[in-house]
């Protein structure tokens, strides 16, 4: 399970990661983006879509239904990916009984479920031409970025002066407070991203 649980440093002075997607979830992230596309393309879409700061500036965002994420292997990867790489700043000791936590202190994050409510922080971005991202920064602990269709438009972390090309089927994962945006985007391509967000129990 070592290689399914490997990342890289986008750059060495940068403390933002890059991996490939592996296939299995890839094939898992497929049906968020037909699930997510029926929605978009449904009459009513509107009362579905995602609010942020992006919303005003791209076409269309909604987030993916809660169940599909629940139900992930996408899931257990993620919070094993921030919990191996951000181990450190997690907050894992026990009160109970005043010892560290020894083992893998997945435990200790979650992706939040809003019970009732159609939104939740993991969402698609649907992009066309015109459409970009303003500097910003997200909530939570680690936040992520899941390039699906990306035609080399590039992620600029603002912080660091570097930018992620974001090949397809490659997912990056940052600390929520790092500023990032996408430039406006000058051809009619489609450009399908799934953005997430990454919470400290």
């Amino acid at each position: 399970m070592s290689d399914i649980l490997k990342m890289d440093k986008l750059h060495k002075d940068a403390p933002i990661m890059v991996t490939s997607v592996p296939k299995l979830i890839m094939d898992e992230i497929d049906e968020w983006v037909v699930e997510c596309r029926k929605i978009k393309d449904h009459p009513l879409s509107e009362l579905k879509s995602h609010e942020n700061v992006g919303s005003p500036t791209n076409t269309y965002q909604t987030s993916v239904p809660s169940h599909l994420i629940e139900n992930s292997f996408w899931l257990a990867w993620v919070l094993r990916l921030t919990s191996k790489y951000w181990r450190q700043e997690i907050d894992v000791t026990d009160d109970w009984e005043g010892k560290e936590w020894n083992e893998d202190p997945h435990r200790f994050l979650h992706i939040k479920k809003y019970s009732g409510h159609f939104d939740n922080p993991v969402w698609i971005n649907f992009s066309y031409e015109e459409n970009f991202n303003p500097t910003h920064r997200h909530d939570g602990f680690v936040s992520g970025v899941i390039y699906y269709k990306n035609h080399e438009h590039p992620t600029i972390f603002d912080d660091y002066n570097i930018g992620y090309t974001g090949t397809d089927k490659t997912m990056v994962l940052f600390k929520s407070d790092v500023r990032h945006h996408v430039k406006k985007q000058l051809s009619n391509e489609e450009r399908v991203t799934i953005a997430f967000n990454i919470y400290k129990v």
